[in-house]
C-alpha cells in the first residue's frame, strides 16, 4: 500500500489514502461515475441515499453514478482505504453488464446491497494491489493494463454480490425511502416541499425532520444537489448550459447558475465538453469517501 501510487486518467481515478482529520458532519455530495471504496482501518460512518453504514476492516462499499453520499470521520485514528472511480466506457462492451452487476442501476427502482464485509475472501486485496502496480508502469503499458485489472476487480465484486447476503445497517424509515424514489423519478419536473408533503400525507416540519435524520440534509438541498449533478453530466456531454438547466428541473438559468457555483465551486461553462469531471486529487474527505 503506497500513498503515492495514485492513477488518474480521463476514465479512471485510483489510489490508496490515509487521513486523520476528524469531521463533525457528513461531507455530502454526488458524482457522475461509479465508485468502489475498500475500507481497511479507521472510525468512520458512511451515509448513502439515507442508509447508514459503519464499515469493518476488509469491507467494500459500492456507489452508482448520482448516489448522494458522504463520510463522517469520528476520531483521529488513521482512516485507511482504497478508492476507485471509473466511467463505464473503460469496460469492454461485451462484459460491461456483468461487471456492473453489483451496482444499483438508475431508473430500475431496484434494491441492492452495496456494502460487503469480509471482502478479502474474494481476492479483493490482490486485485487492488495489482491495480496499484499500474502506477509504476510505463504509460503505454499502463494504458493497456488498467482496463484488464479494473475488470478483474469488478469481476470479483460481481461474484461476491451474487454469492453473499451481507449485512447493511439500514436506518431509513419507509417513508423516506419512498420519498427518495419519488424525487429521483421526478427529478426534471417542478417539485416543491408542499407537493411532497401533500403527496405523502406528512407535515412539512415532520417531513424535513425525518428526512434530515435519514440523509443528513433537507429535502430541497438533496433535490438541488441531485439536479446539479444531472446538469453536470449533460454539460460533460456537450449540452448548452441553458438546456442543461431546463433538463435538470431548474425553472430559470439564474437560479441554476447560482446553485451550480455554490455546489461545485465553479461555473457551468467549465464542465461543458469535459467528458469526465474527476477531481485532480484523491483522498480528500471533502471530495471523496
Amino acid at each position: 500500500m503506497n500513498t503515492e501510487a495514485h492513477i488518474q486518467t480521463d476514465l479512471l481515478s485510483f489510489g490508496y489514502s490515509v487521513s486523520q482529520e476528524v469531521t463533525k458532519q457528513y461531507a455530502l455530495h454526488c458524482h457522475n461515475f461509479y465508485e468502489v471504496y475498500y475500507f481497511l482501518e479507521g472510525d468512520v460512518d458512511y451515509l448513502v441515499e439515507g442508509q447508514h453504514y459503519r464499515p469493518t476492516a476488509e469491507s467494500v462499499l459500492l456507489l452508482s453514478p448520482h448516489a448522494f453520499h458522504g463520510v463522517r470521520v469520528n476520531s483521529d485514528l488513521p482512516y485507511k482505504r482504497y478508492s476507485l472511480h471509473f466511467h463505464p466506457d473503460l469496460l469492454s462492451q461485451e462484459r460491461r453488464s456483468f461487471l456492473l452487476y453489483a451496482f444499483p442501476q438508475s431508473g430500475r427502482g431496484e434494491e441492492k446491497t452495496i456494502y460487503f464485509e469480509h471482502a478479502e475472501k474474494f481476492r479483493m486485496p490482490a486485485c487492488l494491489e495489482s491495480l496499484e502496480e499500474c502506477a509504476w508502469m510505463p504509460e503505454n503499458v499502463r494504458e493497456q493494463m488498467l482496463p484488464i485489472r479494473v475488470e478483474a476487480l469488478l469481476g470479483e465484486i460481481a461474484a461476491m454480490s451474487m454469492a453473499t447476503a451481507p449485512y447493511a445497517e439500514n436506518r431509513t424509515e419507509d417513508t423516506v425511502t419512498e420519498i427518495l424514489f419519488y424525487m429521483n423519478k421526478h427529478l426534471r419536473e417542478p417539485i416543491t416541499l408542499d407537493e411532497i408533503s401533500d403527496h405523502f400525507f406528512i407535515s412539512k416540519h415532520h417531513l424535513n425532520k425525518v428526512f434530515r435524520r435519514a440523509t443528513g440534509t433537507t429535502v430541497m438541498d438533496y433535490l438541488l444537489r441531485k439536479r446539479v449533478a444531472h446538469a453536470q453530466l449533460l454539460l460533460n456531454r456537450g449540452c448548452h448550459a441553458k438546456d442543461a438547466a431546463l433538463e435538470s428541473g431548474f425553472g430559470d438559468y439564474s437560479s441554476f447558475y447560482r446553485a451550480y457555483v455554490k455546489t461545485l465551486g465553479h461555473t457551468p461553462g467549465k464542465d461543458r465538453g469535459n467528458f469526465l469531471a474527476v477531481p485532480e486529487q484523491m483522498g480528500q474527505d471533502t471530495v471523496f469517501l
